[in-house]
């Protein structure tokens, strides 16, 4: 399982609630797990703020019915919790929908499951800003509850969930930025190009795709791309690409023969762990998968020691924020239980009844 947060979180209510449920509210594959759709719209168009809400998605690879329903309201109720402690429940509005519609085939009739959910940027009781998920603060603390989630939830036959951070689930490319229909799994064919001339620039995916080809080959002989000074270099020198931009996450590049309809050359971006910034071949050896194995008991105290430590920082900041959020008062109400064995029951007479008023013909059509 991976926690994504879209970047959308401005416009009206049902912009992201018609995408989740479908304008007509009958999306197939869809249903509404916790919340009310209408409360959550309402609140969201009620917001003052410019960001009104925030959303997401808890993405597994397992089918919609590989977990139990105990189970996905035991991850729904925890994620609540990792994002709002030091809160009550009646102080924020979350909206959860599954989705189970994708790669659906012959044999799985039922697609992988997906946990969305939609949160009003606002703090119920005071009306002040509430900001559910702030990267620099909270990822470490929505990292370390994913790890956990991952370690402790089974499947209804008893496997274990997916983990996203092994190293043989690590992708080296990404070949399908921006594509509709996305092959799975992403699987690309090495093959080392033998000139610069050999790349195909008849588009930018397929000149994307060739490039990837040839770094896969490249990786693939140890000792040629170690890091992303060598992965650079290889694009640069040995592919006679242009570099456009070096991101944590990617690398873009450019092609003298991949032209836009302008005529000037289209920036393409390379994504997948070769082109991230922290990029070592070692990360995609077979060792480096026993090692992670091996390890698993330190992570497990690492990751409860990040909750923990965050978890009491945020309920902190959470209480100093909003503590002028006054809880409404309880009903006082007295409810005295009467009690029918000890209650004295009193004869009653039953007195014959008698009918005294006149009688009326009734005269009814021929």
């Amino acid at each position: 399982m991976i926690v994504k947060f879209f970047p959308h979180s401005k416009g009206k209510g049902s912009k992201p609630i018609n995408y989740f449920l479908g304008n007509e509210k009958n999306r197939e594959f869809a249903r509404v797990l916790s919340g009310d759709p209408v409360v959550t719209e309402h609140l969201i168009n009620a917001t003052k703020f410019e960001h009104k809400y925030k959303s997401g998605v808890l993405s597994f690879t397992e089918r919609a019915d590989q977990i139990s329903e105990i189970d996905k309201f035991r991850i729904m109720r925890e994620f609540e919790q990792t994002l709002f402690p030091g809160l009550d429940p009646d102080q924020y509005d979350i909206l959860w929908i599954e989705h189970s519609d994708k790669d659906i085939d012959t044999n799985n009739p039922v697609g992988r499951l997906e946990l969305n959910f939609l949160i009003p940027c606002q703090e119920l009781r005071t009306g002040k800003r509430l900001q559910p998920y702030y990267a620099a603060a909270d990822k470490a603390r929505v990292n370390a509850w994913k790890n956990i989630i991952n370690r402790e939830i089974r499947t209804i036959s008893g496997e274990p969930l997916t983990d996203p951070n092994a190293p043989n689930r690590k992708r080296k490319v990404h070949n399908y930025i921006g594509a509709i229909n996305r092959p799975s799994p992403y699987d690309i064919t090495p093959k080392r190009t033998k000139s610069k001339d050999d790349l195909d620039t008849s588009s930018r995916d397929a000149l994307r795709e060739s490039i990837n080809q040839h770094m896969l080959a490249m990786l693939s002989a140890r000792g040629r791309l170690d890091d992303q000074k060598a992965v650079v270099h290889e694009l640069t020198t040995g592919l006679g690409l242009t570099l456009e931009r070096i991101a944590p996450t990617s690398i873009t590049i450019s092609h003298r023969a991949c032209k836009d309809i302008n005529g000037k050359p289209q920036r393409i971006r390379l994504e997948g762990g070769i082109y991230r910034k922290d990029f070592d071949a070692k990360d995609f050896t077979s060792k480096a998968q026993s090692d992670y194995e091996t390890n698993h008991v330190r992570r497990r105290l690492r990751d409860d020691s990040i909750y923990a430590d965050t978890m009491e920082k945020k309920t902190e900041y959470h209480k100093e924020l909003y503590k002028d959020a006054v809880a409404p008062p309880k009903l006082d109400i007295a409810v005295q239980p009467v009690i029918m064995a000890q209650t004295p029951q009193k004869s009653t007479e039953t007195l014959p009844v008698a009918d005294t008023a006149p009688k009326r013909p009734i005269q009814r059509p021929r």
